[in-house]
């Protein structure tokens, strides 16, 4: 007698476990397809370039993904003149301090590619770190330019306006003559480079296109 309860109460179990879905394409097949969607989710797509009908039938399921809270209002800094690195005489870096824009080699690698050299140009020299010196052709030296020291000429006054200064020349220390000084546009950083040089007993000399002329 007591046997038969056991064997149906073991039969219902059976039952119960039968009539629970097998797997979760199962439990969610019927809520795709009461959506109007397909059973598996495969679903017919068109290329976005011709516009025509894939030939497979493609799975779309749910995905999830966190979004990083990157603000363009956060992160842009835009500057023409500003605060300067008193070695480099290059702008700062840091957006509070008013830094200038972080152009790294992929920006410069962007830029060239778009055929836009003289954007190139424009900042990361003549908005960085612009700068004139005197090199000498002969030698080819960038750091043995001194002003010669000429007798000053007065200047005729007119009109009550003070003397205008007379033009400053200079001389090549190394050749000890002012003839070769040419006026040459460099970023600063260039000259500090040939000064770091110069402290590891190495020294740079610098082929002028009009050089000996």
């Amino acid at each position: 007698m007591d046997a038969t309860p056991f064997s149906n109460s073991t039969k219902e179990v059976d039952g119960n476990e039968n009539s629970e879905p097998k797997s979760l394409v199962d439990e969610l097949g019927p809520m795709l397809a009461s959506h109007g969607f397909n059973y598996h989710g495969l679903e017919v797509l068109y290329s976005g370039v011709y516009g025509t009908e894939l030939t497979c039938e493609i799975f779309i399921g749910p995905v999830y993904y966190q979004r990083l809270r990157h603000m363009v209002s956060d992160k842009f800094q835009v500057r023409s003149t500003g605060t300067v690195d008193p070695i480099t005489r290059q702008p700062v870096g840091g957006r509070k301090r008013g830094g200038g824009i972080r152009f790294g080699e992929m920006e410069r690698d962007s830029v060239l590619a778009h055929g836009a050299a003289y954007l190139l140009h424009d900042r990361l020299h003549s908005c960085s770190d612009y700068h004139i010196a005197d090199v000498c052709s002969s030698c080819g030296s960038i750091l043995t330019a001194t002003v010669a020291q000429n007798q000053r000429r007065m200047m005729p006054n007119i009109l009550g306006l003070p003397h205008a200064k007379t033009p400053k020349s200079y001389m090549c220390q190394a050749c000890g003559t002012k003839k070769g000084m040419e006026t040459v546009a460099m970023p600063y950083v260039f000259r500090y480079l040939a000064a770091e040089l110069a402290a590891m007993n190495i020294r740079m000399d610098l082929k002028l296109s009009r050089g000996g002329e």
